[in-house]
């Protein structure tokens, strides 16, 4: 199948996933359902990606899938309102979580790929 094909089916598969995570309650003030879809986002395409998965699968569900799920602009568009709440705590515990989540999320992947020599 085209690789174009296949990033858009996986994005759509991503974006209405994403549209149902948009639906958790913030957990004290911060938007909890942006920052569980980026770490989740970039575990899931870290392992994809470590596992050395198949191209097909990583065009729709990493490229796609993941793309369509993980949400950068929201993130940014929250960290904007909470400083201009002057919500400052709130604001930076919320570039600490996705930031370093997302980071981390990475991180595990490899490891876990790493550990238990996944193949793809």
């Amino acid at each position: 199948m085209e690789p174009w094909l296949l990033v858009g089916i996986g994005g759509a598969i991503g974006s209405l996933l994403r549209y149902e995570c948009s639906k958790i309650q913030p957990v004290r003030g911060l938007p909890a359902g942006t920052f569980i879809v980026n770490i989740a986002g970039s575990f899931l395409f870290g392992l994809l990606v470590f596992s050395r998965s198949p191209l097909d699968l990583i065009y729709c569900a990493g490229i796609g899938g993941m793309g369509g799920f993980t949400t950068f602009s929201t993130f940014s568009y929250e960290t904007f309102r909470m400083l201009e709440d002057q919500d400052y705590y709130a604001m930076l515990a919320n570039i600490l979580i996705n930031g370093t989540g997302s980071i981390l999320g990475v991180i595990g992947a490899l490891w876990i790929c790493t550990m238990f020599t996944i193949p793809g």
